[in-house]
């Protein structure tokens, strides 16, 4: 792709269509786009909605606007139109409900529901709502987010931390949806993993932290990810810009069990492995790559990659 162009949103809108015909269209749109799913609405002005959706590599997501209305998988849409990912649905606008795995839960707004969509379930909103939904694969949810992950889980206003990130999780995809640039696409799906893996890990209470230390670390890893291409970002650059001591900083990887630097080398890696298997990156040296991703030499590259992924970029790239 070429720089500073604008990803493809695909757009649907039931404004246009007659009322008559309108659930049946929104139950296409998202078999084709999201997930299939029934759509029963008994408002008196028809069923009224809107929806965004972006496709990343290894992240799919969409912005959905409507009135009230109750959508439901269950388990004839489960078998007929098969689908094995895990959503995150970060509610907004009025309360909701989400029914599953005979448990149902509450949802206000500013709160997630995390569910798979292999078993069935209903979902209500019961006036104007928002959200948006992370189609997340099974093999990353595990790897990123969680493990052995069953399902339902609701989160999101259990700690300040919490709410914090579910705040910037919001904020940063709603910015992103208005002005989705090709470029920053990458830097975008690294930052919800990250924001996701930490509203969930402070709920499994792998680790505490206040909403000030929780916001230091945000801070710190989206400079981090701006700056991976840099081979002259340290700590204390990084500690600096986050507005804390590198002891500090050190501290708060400390708590999720990792450095500050081991954190850059593993997004360094995770990006330049993600480019040898693109098409792009076939058609660049190895060398180049590595530059690319801040390291100095290729001898170094290739030493910590095959560490990683136990096999070396030109592995990679046969595969």
């Amino acid at each position: 792709m070429s720089e500073h162009t604008l990803l493809e949103t695909r757009r649907a809108s039931t404004r246009n269509i007659p009322v008559e015909q309108r659930l049946a269209f929104w139950e296409d749109y998202n078999a084709s786009m999201l997930v299939g799913l029934k759509c029963s609405s008994h408002s008196p002005l028809g069923f009224a909605a809107t929806q965004d959706n972006l496709c990343l590599d290894r992240l799919r997501m969409a912005r959905i606007g409507g009135n009230e209305h109750v959508i439901e998988r269950d388990r004839s849409m489960v078998r007929a139109v098969p689908k094995e990912s895990i959503f995150v649905s970060l509610v907004l606008g009025n309360q909701s409900f989400f029914y599953q795995d005979n448990g149902c839960h509450l949802l206000q707004p500013g709160e997630l529901v995390i569910y798979r969509t292999d078993n069935p379930y209903l979902f209500g909103f019961s006036g104007p709502m928002r959200q948006f939904i992370f189609d997340i694969p099974h093999d990353d949810f595990a790897e990123r987010c969680l493990r052995n992950f069953k399902g339902p889980l609701k989160l999101g206003a259990e700690t300040s931390v919490q709410r914090l990130l579910v705040r910037a999780l919001g904020e940063r995809t709603e910015d992103f949806f208005d002005a989705p640039w090709d470029d920053g696409a990458e830097r975008f799906q690294e930052e919800i993993y990250d924001l996701l893996a930490s509203i969930i890990s402070d709920h499994t209470g792998e680790h505490r932290a206040s909403a000030l230390s929780a916001s230091y670390l945000l801070a710190a890893k989206q400079y981090i990810q701006d700056r991976l291409d840099d081979p002259t970002l340290s700590c204390e650059q990084v500690a600096t810009v986050a507005g804390i001591s590198s002891r500090h900083l050190t501290r708060l990887f400390a708590q999720e069990g990792g450095t500050p630097s081991r954190y850059l080398l593993e997004k360094r890696l995770e990006r330049a492995h993600h480019l040898l298997a693109s098409p792009l990156g076939r058609r660049l040296d190895i060398a180049e790559i590595a530059y690319r991703h801040g390291f100095s030499s290729q001898a170094h590259f290739a030493r910590a990659f095959k560490a990683r992924y136990g096999m070396t970029p030109s592995d990679v790239r046969a595969r």
